[in-house]
């Protein structure tokens, strides 16, 4: 990782989700990176950021009943979590959008009063920032891109991996641990 600009790749993408972020794609004119909008723990948890502490991965049949999968030692990620104060894309209604990816899960379209719980296009930029400061609404935004180096804030697990992003050019780091929710 350096202090570049990402681009989505749709080869990366989860194949039982690509045919929401095409319609996506098709809705806002690019291939979507979500980013997750405020600073509350339930925004921080859309992001993946806690799956770094996070032991419990999930449960899987084993003889006939359920048993806990947990992670061991050195299976831990070492996610990272960059905050930016202005990015340009299109806003959308967290909570709204399961209702794209239900549609386009089950072969179905999306219908313009969906769409517009979505979008919701009356929403102008500010009340979209205010809600998510507020937490009236989780809210997330689309990009077609993302400059690393625009970012003003970097959270890590630990002091190595902050050594090895500073040592990559990237600044205002720190290690920050957050609550993890259980299932």
């Amino acid at each position: 990782m350096r202090c570049d600009t990402i681009r989505p790749d749709r080869s990366l993408s989860s194949p039982e989700f690509l045919a929401a972020y095409e319609w996506l794609e098709q809705e806002v004119g690019f291939f979507p990176i979500f980013i997750a909008v405020g600073i509350s723990d339930d925004v921080i948890q859309m992001t993946g950021y806690a799956d770094n502490w996070r032991i419990l991965t999930g449960y899987e049949e084993r003889d006939g009943s359920w048993a806990k999968n947990y992670r061991k030692r050195g299976e831990f990620p070492s996610l990272a979590l960059f905050s930016f104060s202005q990015i340009e894309g299109v806003f959308m209604d967290y909570q709204a959008w399961h209702i794209a990816l239900n549609a386009c899960l089950n072969g179905h379209s999306v219908s313009p009063y969906e769409r517009r719980m979505i979008f919701k296009p009356s929403w102008p930029a500010g009340r979209w920032v205010r809600a998510a400061l507020h937490g009236t609404h989780l809210v997330q935004l689309v990009t077609p891109t993302l400059a690393l180096s625009d970012a003003v804030g970097v959270r890590v697990r630990n002091t190595s991996v902050m050594h090895h992003l500073s040592a990559l050019g990237f600044s205002n780091i720190s290690v920050a641990r957050i609550p993890v929710t259980s299932w």
